[in-house]
């Protein structure tokens, strides 16, 4: 027969036990052991940021905008649109009329001053001279013949035969050179160096004297004809020429087609009095055909033009600054290093809170006009776009 074994009752007494308490002594504690760990990172961490070198602060580079001096802004250029058409132009036609018997360019070739472009049926003009150089002929041999006769008996003749017969001779030069001029009429010729822009007509069309048979154009320079408002042309000065207007305004064309491009133009002429239903005044400019782009007549086009030059030698007036002596200076930047210098300068009038430079800087200068309190000698900038 088997025992069960012997099971102890726990009592209160047995949490007292010196055992139990040492065992509890010596064991560490649950909220120790996290205490532990985040000291030993700290001291770790510590030991390696001792050990890394400083990293050195970049240089604040500043935002500022700029003005380039002798340089028209924004807000001193004038846009107005136009359309290219060419700076010769000709509705080319036959002084007489007939029947077009061959063309000798076609649509688009460059053709040279003299060059033959087409010509008539000449048969019928041909005979027309023939029997007009035999008129004359026989009154030149009639004029020489009364001429003997009164030479031989001034009685035989009246000087008024004599005269009869001269007037014919006269008659018959007359109409000879009438005849031969309409014979070279059947030969249509370029009277300007140019390109053929368009046939009119077709082969062996019979055609009216002076019916446009084609078109001739000049594009080796263009012109934009434009309108200006009345209030642009009131700013300028009264009584100058269109070489002087040229320069001041310093137009320029963008086609609308190549708007990253700028063309030099100057003012052909200009009209003196506004049209009376837009109330605008028209201006013609040219300018020359680069080449190496292809613009033609019909584009569409713009033209910038300056209506205040003297704002591109004028800055803010709190782009201006005055040092220790009280003597003016700007911040001048340097295009390759991008940092500012101080450069002095000498004003001049105030207008329209713009202040005039008279001197200190040249054509091409960029100069700070924008947080210039917060520069620096030899700081570095960077420029805003405006």
């Amino acid at each position: 027969m088997s025992t069960a074994p012997a099971t102890r009752e726990f009592t209160p007494a047995m949490m007292m036990s010196p055992r139990i308490r040492v065992a509890d002594r010596d064991r560490p504690s649950r909220f120790s052991r996290p205490l532990y760990a985040v000291l030993g990172i700290s001291l770790a961490l510590f030991v390696t940021a001792c050990d890394q070198p400083a990293v050195e602060s970049e240089p604040i580079v500043r935002p500022v905008k700029v003005h380039t001096m002798g340089k028209p802004d924004v807000t001193s250029r004038r846009e107005y649109p136009g359309s290219i058409r060419a700076f010769q132009h000709a509705d080319m036609g036959f002084e007489v009329g007939g029947r077009i018997t061959k063309f000798h360019v076609r649509e688009g070739d460059e053709v040279a001053q003299g060059e033959e472009l087409a010509h008539l049926d000449a048969r019928d003009f041909e005979a027309n001279l023939k029997a007009v150089q035999a008129n004359l002929r026989k009154a030149e041999s009639d004029l020489k013949r009364s001429k003997n006769i009164y030479k031989e008996d001034s009685g035989a003749i009246s000087t008024e035969t004599i005269d009869t017969h001269q007037r014919a001779v006269d008659v018959a030069k007359a109409n000879l050179e009438v005849s031969q001029k309409a014979l070279d009429d059947t030969k249509l010729r370029a009277p300007f160096a140019g390109r053929m822009a368009r046939k009119l007509v077709e082969d062996f069309q019979n055609v009216q004297a002076k019916e446009p048979v084609l078109v001739l154009q000049d594009t080796s320079t263009l012109e934009i004809e434009i309108n200006v408002p009345e209030r642009d042309i009131a700013r300028g000065p009264p009584g100058r020429q269109a070489e002087e207007i040229t320069a001041r305004t310093q137009p320029e064309v963008i086609v609308s087609a190549l708007p990253d491009l700028k063309f030099p133009a100057w003012i052909k002429e200009f009209a003196s009095a506004a049209d009376p239903v837009t109330r605008t005044f028209s201006v013609k400019l040219n300018f020359k055909n680069p080449g190496d782009v292809n613009i033609l007549p019909g584009m569409t086009a713009r033209v910038q033009v300056t209506v205040n030059p003297e704002r591109a030698w004028s800055l803010p007036v709190d782009a201006a600054l005055a040092d220790d002596a009280g003597k003016p200076f700007v911040w001048k930047l340097d295009p390759k290093t991008k940092a500012v210098a101080r450069a002095p300068v000498e004003l001049g009038d105030l207008v329209d809170n713009r202040v005039k430079v008279t001197a200190g800087l040249e054509e091409g200068d960029q100069v700070a006009i924008s947080g210039v309190n917060q520069l620096r000698d030899a700081m570095v900038v960077r420029i805003i776009e405006q």
